[in-house]
C-alpha cells in the first residue's frame, strides 16, 4: 500500500492512494488541485491519471473537488462519496456555485486548468453541465434535474464499499458541509485513516483513528494564533465552532487518547493554515502532548503536510 500527499490544505487536498500487485488499485482522495496539477504531481510518483480508478470525496468544499469539473470531462472515473456530498457536487456542476473552505458561497469557474493554484472569483460563468458524463449504468442523484449525471457510486457514512483491492469505510465528521466524512482505508493488513476538516473529535472518529498505521489527521490552527490574527470575527468564531476546524491542541488531544505503542507509527499533520499556523508550531505541539503521556517518540514518525506536493508512505515500512 502507498499513499501519497499531492497537496494539503486551503490551496487544495488531494491524496494518491495504491494498493495491490503493482499498485494495481489506485484511488484519488479527493481532488482539491487542478488538472493540470494533479497532472504533474502523480507523473512525478510514476502515475498517470488516466490510471486513477476511482475519487473518493470527503466532503463538497472547493479546497477538495476543485479538479472533479474537469476530471469528469476527460475521464469516466467515478466520485464515490455520500449521497448528500454527491448532490452538493452535481448542483456545483449545474449551477456554478461552490462553497470555499472559508464558508463563503461564490459563483467560480473550478479548474480552468492553470498551472498555479486557481483563486476563487465571484464572476459569473455558465451552467457547467455539459461537462458532465453520460455513460450507461449511471445513475440519476436524486432532488436533480434529470439531465445532470455523474459517474458515481453511492457511500454513505457507516458503511463500507471494496474497490479492487481496497476496501474503504466511511464514517461521519463534524463541519459545515453537506454531509462531511472520513475514511479508513485497508489493504493486505495495513490500514490508513484519513480525518481532516472537523470541529470536534467524536467518539466515531476515535474508534476509526485507532485502527490506523498511517494516520492523516487535520491540524489546523494554533488558537492563540487565530484569536490575535487578521481574520474577521465571524470566520474565527466559524473556524473554533464543533463544525469548524481541529486546533494543534484538539489534534494533541485525540492522538493520546488513542494511543497505543502496538498501534499508529506515522502520523502526519494536515490541512494546516498559512495564517493561523506554522509546521513547527503543529509539529511541537503534538511532540508536547505525546511527551506529557509519556509516549515513547522513538515509536511514531510525524510530519506536517506542506500546502505542495509531500510525503510519501509504503507499507513495506511496517515491517522494517
Amino acid at each position: 500500500m502507498r499513499v501519497v500527499s499531492l497537496g494539503s490544505g486551503s490551496s487544495g487536498n488531494a491524496f494518491l492512494v495504491e494498493a495491490g500487485p503493482q499498485g494495481r488499485t489506485k484511488l484519488l482522495l479527493d481532488a482539491g488541485l487542478s488538472t493540470r496539477m494533479l497532472t504533474t504531481r502523480l507523473a512525478a510518483v510514476g502515475v498517470s491519471l488516466s490510471q486513477i480508478q476511482a475519487i473518493l470525496v470527503t466532503h463538497e468544499h472547493s479546497d477538495h473537488v476543485q479538479g472533479i469539473p474537469t476530471l469528469l470531462k476527460l475521464y469516466t472515473m467515478p466520485v464515490i462519496a455520500d449521497i448528500k456530498t454527491l448532490t452538493a457536487i452535481q448542483d456545483g456542476l449545474r449551477t456554478g456555485v461552490w462553497r470555499t473552505d472559508s464558508g463563503r458561497v461564490v459563483r467560480a469557474k473550478l479548474d480552468p486548468d492553470p498551472a498555479e493554484p486557481v483563486a476563487i472569483t465571484t464572476t459569473e460563468v455558465p451552467d457547467t453541465s455539459r461537462l458532465v458524463r453520460e455513460a450507461a449504468g449511471q445513475v440519476i442523484v436524486p432532488n436533480t434535474p434529470a439531465s445532470i449525471r455523474i459517474p458515481h457510486q453511492v457511500l454513505p457514512a457507516g458503511s463500507r464499499l471494496k474497490i479492487g483491492d481496497i476496501e474503504i469505510t466511511s464514517f461521519a465528521i463534524s463541519h459545515d458541509a453537506s454531509a462531511p466524512c472520513g475514511f479508513l482505508l485497508e489493504a493486505g493488513g495495513c490500514r490508513v485513516c484519513l480525518v481532516t476538516d472537523s470541529g470536534e473529535v467524536t467518539p466515531t472518529m476515535l474508534e476509526h483513528m485507532q485502527h490506523a498505521d498511517l494516520l492523516i489527521l487535520e491540524s489546523n490552527h494554533d488558537r492563540e494564533r487565530l484569536w490575535r490574527g487578521p481574520y474577521p470575527w465571524h470566520l474565527k468564531n466559524r473556524i473554533l465552532s464543533p463544525t469548524g476546524h481541529l486546533s494543534n491542541d484538539q489534534a494533541g488531544e485525540a492522538i493520546v487518547q488513542i494511543w497505543r505503542e502496538s498501534g499508529m507509527r506515522w502520523l502526519w499533520l494536515a490541512h494546516l493554515s498559512r495564517t493561523n499556523n506554522t509546521p513547527t508550531l503543529a509539529l511541537e505541539s503534538m511532540r508536547l502532548y505525546l511527551r506529557a503521556a509519556r509516549v515513547n517518540m522513538a515509536h511514531i514518525k510525524i510530519a506536517a503536510l506542506p500546502p505542495t506536493s509531500g510525503q510519501t508512505w509504503d507499507s513495506t515500512q511496517l515491517w522494517q
